[in-house]
């Protein structure tokens, strides 16, 4: 199965416009925006802190696979709505063969350089408007799943649409 993004981001943003309907949520472009980028900052600090790894001296967090591709599918959901709300849901289309080079990348070296990374793509795609810096972010999420934690494309897909009903 491959992942199919473009589907997957239309449910995001369809999920999203129902739900500010049905809550009556109204907050300017702008705060939207900004919402946005601080719920994808926290999933993925979220993420991290399940995950573990920095936590040196520290007794390791108990955590089920399931649960890590829940929080996992969080992130890639707030991805979503940061793209649709820039107007870049362009980016986050790939082609299978695009999403399979992404799975051939080596593991990272250290997990806390790829959270930095993404960290600072994304807050320059905030701050300075940049699409690329926003694209690299998206590239990096997506190989953290798939190599990373080892997350295929069919658990993926299966867990954000029933996660995000």
């Amino acid at each position: 199965m491959t992942l199919d993004l473009a589907n997957l981001l239309q449910t995001a943003i369809q999920r999203r416009n129902q739900f500010n309907y049905e809550h009556q949520v109204a907050v300017s472009p702008e705060e939207g925006l900004r919402v946005d980028y601080v719920a994808l900052h926290v999933s993925l600090g979220h993420l991290a802190d399940l995950m573990g790894w920095f936590k040196l001296g520290q007794e390791k967090p108990a955590i089920s696979p399931d649960g890590l591709l829940k929080a996992y599918v969080e992130v890639i959901d707030h991805t979503f709505q940061v793209a649709a709300r820039q107007t870049w849901s362009h980016l986050i289309v790939m082609t299978p063969d695009d999403l399979e080079a992404l799975k051939q990348k080596r593991p990272a070296k250290s997990l806390s350089q790829q959270y930095l990374a993404i960290s600072h793509f994304i807050d320059q795609s905030f701050f300075d408007r940049q699409q690329a810096a926003f694209q690299h972010a998206w590239h990096l999420i997506l190989k953290w799943g798939f190599v990373d934690l080892g997350f295929t494309e069919e658990q993926i897909q299966t867990a954000y649409l029933k996660t995000n009903k």
